[in-house]
């Protein structure tokens, strides 16, 4: 990040000429979303009223009203696509770049499906798996990435389909600088998949067992589970425990960690999508200022759990 320049003065001075063409772009988006909001619900009163009254006059009305709806509401989507793809690679891209020249971003990519399932965080495997807006980097000696995730299930009965979310957010890996013989999960005691089976009995999946501590105030926050005993004390320090505690009051109580092979892996649950770009009001400084603060909530997680000091060397 520029050291002689602020995030205001950069927004002032290099970001607002920028957005001056993506702001037309974005009305034009707005507007023809607006006209097809506003037909099809013409559209639909029509049909009500047709089928409540067998008014044909008014079957006509919505038929007439179908095609400028579908012909607005394509419009919009392209338009959208257009307006949000042109304003990640350049916007979000300069926004990064004033943060960090080094940190790569592609708005197009994700954390991979292999990286998602090493992690162990999520007791599901996903039917969907969908995601964007990667990247990665170094901070001092700590190598990560991380991209917004959407994993799905779905659940068929007869000839209905429904999905489900399995996990929503923002997706962390970041280099632990140790390899890990067994496989550990920290999770929040009311993360759903702790549910009442999992507390009566001590495995949840194949040969995790819970792991007891000796904070009391962790174990409050907190539910731990690994296949290694030993080597999860070994990790959960007293001082590290202190610091995850922190991070979570920061996070939400929602974030799960793991500590598989040489990683920590970090799943934060965030509703909304992390660098998308508002399409019906203008972008204003404070929402320029959400894809900043996006990027230092990761490196929040690096600083409060101390990653770069480095206390241990990889066997």
């Amino acid at each position: 990040m520029s050291a002689e320049k602020s995030f205001e003065e950069f927004c002032r001075d290099e970001l607002a000429p920028q957005l001056l063409p993506f702001e037309q772009l974005r009305k034009r988006a707005a507007t023809s979303g607006i006209i097809g909001s506003g037909l099809a619900a013409l559209t639909f009163i029509s049909f009500l009223i047709a089928r409540a009254n067998e008014a044909q006059g008014f079957f006509v009305v919505a038929f007439i009203l179908l095609l400028p709806t579908i012909i607005f509401i394509v419009i919009y989507y392209n338009r959208k696509k257009e307006y949000v793809s042109g304003f990640k690679e350049n916007i979000v891209h300069s926004i990064i770049n004033f943060i960090d020249p080094n940190m790569r971003y592609n708005p197009h990519e994700c954390i991979h499906r292999n990286d998602y399932e090493k992690s162990g965080l999520f007791l599901k495997t996903p039917d969907k798996y969908s995601g964007d807006d990667y990247v990665e980097g170094w901070r001092d000696k700590t190598v990560f990435c991380f991209s917004e995730l959407h994993t799905q299930y779905k659940v068929s009965s007869g000839k209905s389909t429904s999905w489900h979310t399995i996990f929503k957010g923002l997706f962390f890996i970041g280099d632990f600088n140790k390899h890990f013989h067994g496989r550990t999960y920290v999770y929040s005691e009311n993360n759903p998949q702790i549910g009442f089976f999992t507390k009566m009995f001590s495995s949840f999946a194949w040969d995790l067992e819970k792991v007891k501590l000796e904070s009391t105030e962790f174990e409050n926050k907190f539910v731990v589970y690994s296949n290694d005993q030993v080597e999860a004390r070994y990790i959960l320090t007293p001082s590290f425990m202190e610091r995850l505690a922190k991070l979570q009051d920061l996070m939400g109580e929602g974030t799960s960690y793991s500590f598989v092979d040489t990683n920590i892996y970090v799943a934060v649950p965030i509703r909304d999508a992390l660098f998308e770009p508002r399409i019906f009001s203008p972008n204003s400084y404070d929402c320029l200022g959400d894809y900043y603060n996006t990027v230092h909530i990761i490196f929040d997680i690096i600083d409060e759990l101390n990653l770069n000091l480095r206390i241990w060397t990889k066997e």
